[in-house]
């Protein structure tokens, strides 16, 4: 393993670590959080709670803010502490008690805006990162909840459980997106692709990626011999270093959830790692913290690609294997085609040694290695297939074809139907020039090819000639709707050359649109895509691109002419239309509002928050969001009058009930109240979302001389 630019010894296992300001913060399961400057030494070190008990060495129950503040769970008090540092002093900014038994993982999102936190009851509670009030619940799970991670924009937070599901809820709309099981516990996760994917792993060793855009885990691989513990992406998103409860850290692609090399370190039991202020840092659970500069040596890395030579990049990489993952070693995957091409070349004229020393700065790929080592084995059946070719007996080489498929694969192959588009294009100019005189001329053209699957496409061409004549011409002339429609009349115009090519102009339209799509050019774009409805392969996803383009229109109109009610009819009807910056933007209307009445809600006051929400109160697109906030203002309500005796209890119990059911806040908050015997009486646990049936009202209190009237 490269070696670490320092390391420092703490006093526990390293638990968590976060870039902060100029610092790089972690917290140790003896609670010492410890700051560390950008010259790489320990600024502070301060012990925040003693005499506690310690969680276990691989915990998840502790947090790090980007605004310097700290989760510190007690453990057998079912608390949580939030402490605040000023310089290297810790102060007290609030102590949240809200779950039935201490909590094993909570989350910051990035920005701070938001914290979370999961229990042993199964429970999630979610914060305002600032204030640490109160902002939403989720209704208890079967079992402990293993881990919290919030996605970067903090849009999403996938909450992992021991019950072996993972549920990604919405932290914009406060609702469930999608829910999840795996084969067994996730031990820790992250967003990357823009927060469209979600990175899993489990303890029976398995990396999962879920899409939020399919809604479906798109890939299972069993990549690591040891237990995971923790994960970092580095900052393209290209890969994920993944720590195990061993000496070894797993490098994982992403793009392929392939693994890309193992890394074998100094100290077993990996408890934390992280990327912060240009290096990356390593927790043990010895307590050792080593700070590894994962850029050391990309000035030679950088300076041997531009001279393509890859021998010295990879003797670069070699010195720091951390360089594996820079941006840079792309190239390595970008020109491999081209290399690999070179290497089969030199097998075939039984050039081993070349071929081997080519390849070698590549194959510390396992992929890049299988798929050299495969044409190494093979070289014999590739050189008998070259040999066929130069001899032109072009029958025994499309035979080899037929069973061994890897050749289409290579360099000769490519040489074979470049023979062959030349004599299938010198026999067509041929009949085209004078069909009658020059037939004869034309079959001895293709002759060497009679025997072999191109048989019939030479039967056709002399029996169709005008065919292929009108074939061209009508490309020629851009006609693609008659061109395909010819390409169906005769089917063996589909084996051509020039339907290949055909194909090929019609995937750059097709990106292209996407090109001009992005850039709001609807119009433009549109053509392109109409005229691609004409071709068979690209006509659904043509199709696709015009009914979204026509809804973004419609969008930008009901966005500038600022009608609520139309633009949220259109997202609930196309989720995706969420991406758009345009409705990013209008959502902040809405956003403010709520941040205004997020006061009055905490004071119990809904009314007020009510009308500062306005017209947002009919839109389905919020009404969870609305729900959360009114349920804490009614649950202050309630609170203020418990001991009111001129409450109607049964009255106000139902109006919670209907809109909220047997909630766990409001059955902790009559816990020792004798309307918690009036809350018993209603059957079942009601419905957490009653609100969207019953609406919601000014206040849920009702006293003894009032009747309920709305």
């Amino acid at each position: 393993m490269t070696t670490p630019k320092t390391r420092h010894q703490l006093q526990g296992s390293i638990l968590t670590i976060t870039a902060a300001h100029d610092a790089t913060l972690c917290i140790d399961n003896t609670f010492h959080i410890t700051a560390v400057d950008q010259s790489l030494r320990i600024k502070s070190s301060v012990q925040v709670a003693k005499n506690r008990e310690s969680p276990h060495r691989y915990s998840h129950a502790f947090g790090i803010s980007a605004h310097l503040f700290f989760c510190v769970p007690i453990f057998g008090e079912d608390q949580v502490i939030i402490l605040e540092l000023e310089g290297s002093k810790p102060k007290h900014i609030a102590t949240l008690s809200d779950h039935d038994g201490d909590i094993e993982s909570s989350s910051f999102s990035s920005d701070g805006r938001f914290f979370a936190t999961g229990g042993q009851d199964g429970r999630v509670f979610f914060y305002d990162g600032r204030s640490f009030l109160p902002i939403a619940s989720l209704l208890a799970r079967s079992d402990y909840i293993s881990t919290i991670r919030f996605s970067k924009s903090a849009e999403y937070v996938a909450i992992s459980g021991f019950d072996k599901f993972t549920l990604v809820f919405d932290m914009l709309r406060h609702k469930i997106a999608f829910n999840f099981v795996t084969g067994d516990v996730v031990e820790d996760s992250c967003f990357f692709e823009n927060d469209e994917k979600l990175l899993l792993v489990c303890r029976n060793n398995s990396s999962i990626i879920f899409s939020l855009k399919d809604g479906k885990i798109i890939s299972t691989e069993y990549l690591f011999a040891f237990w995971p513990t923790s994960i970092a992406v580095d900052n393209e998103e290209n890969y994920a270093l993944v720590g195990t409860r061993s000496d070894t850290l797993y490098v994982i692609a992403l793009e392929s959830n392939t693994k890309a090399m193992e890394i074998k370190t100094e100290y077993a039991g990996i408890a934390s790692l992280g990327f912060s202020l240009g290096y990356l840092y390593m927790g043990s659970i010895d307590g050792t913290l080593s700070v590894i500069d994962y850029n050391e040596g990309k000035e030679e890395l950088e300076e041997s690609l531009e001279k393509k030579d890859y021998k010295s990049a990879r003797e670069a990489i070699n010195k720091n294997i951390f360089l594996s993952i820079h941006p840079l070693t792309k190239v390595f995957d970008e020109v491999w085609p081209e290399i690999l091409h070179k290497a089969i070349d030199l097998l075939n004229h039984n050039e081993i040694d070349a071929a081997v020393e080519l390849t070698a700065p590549f194959v510390v790929s396992e992929t890049k290695k299988n798929e050299f080592d495969f044409y190494l084995a093979q070289k014999e059946g590739v050189r008998t297939f070259l040999e066929f070719i130069n001899k032109k007996d072009y029958t025994k080489a499309y035979e080899m074809l037929q069973t061994t498929k890897f050749l289409t694969k290579t360099q000769a192959y490519e040489k074979l139907e470049n023979i062959w588009n030349k004599a299938f294009f010198n026999a067509k100019k041929l009949l085209l020039e004078d069909a009658t005189n020059n037939k004869r001329l034309a079959e001895q053209t293709l002759a060497p090819f009679n025997n072999t699957p191109k048989k019939e496409l030479i039967v056709q061409l002399l029996r169709n000639s005008d065919v292929f004549e009108k074939a061209e011409s009508l490309i020629k002339g851009q006609n693609f709707k008659e061109y395909f429609s010819l390409t169906f009349q005769f089917s063996f115009l589909r084996d051509t050359d020039l339907y290949k090519k055909v194909l090929l102009v019609g995937e750059r339209m097709l990106a292209n649109i996407l090109e001009l799509e992005k850039n709001f050019k609807y119009e433009e774009a549109k053509k392109i895509a109409e005229i691609l409805l004409v071709f068979p392969p690209l006509k659904r996803a043509a199709n696709e691109r015009i009914v979204l383009m026509q809804q973004k229109e419609k969008l930008l109109l009901a966005i500038e002419a600022h009608d609520i009610k139309k633009v949220y009819s259109l997202i609930d009807e196309i989720e995706s239309l969420r991406s758009m910056q345009q409705f990013k933007d209008f959502t902040k209307d809405f956003l403010e509002r709520y941040e205004q009445a997020k006061p009055y809600a905490h004071n119990g006051n809904a009314k007020h928050a009510m009308v500062l929400l306005g017209e947002y109160l009919e839109i389905n697109y919020w009404v969870d969001k609305i729900g959360s906030l009114l349920k804490i203002a009614y649950l202050k309500q309630i609170q203020d009058v418990l001991n009111d005796s001129e409450v109607n209890w049964t009255i106000t119990i139902k109006r919670y009930f209907e809109r909220y059911g047997k909630s766990f806040e409001l059955v902790k908050l009559l816990q020792n109240h004798p309307a918690k015997e009036t809350l018993d009486q209603f059957e079942g646990d009601g419905e957490g979302d009653g609100y969207r049936r019953y609406g919601f009202v000014d206040s849920v209190v009702i006293y003894l001389v009032q009747k309920e009237t709305d």
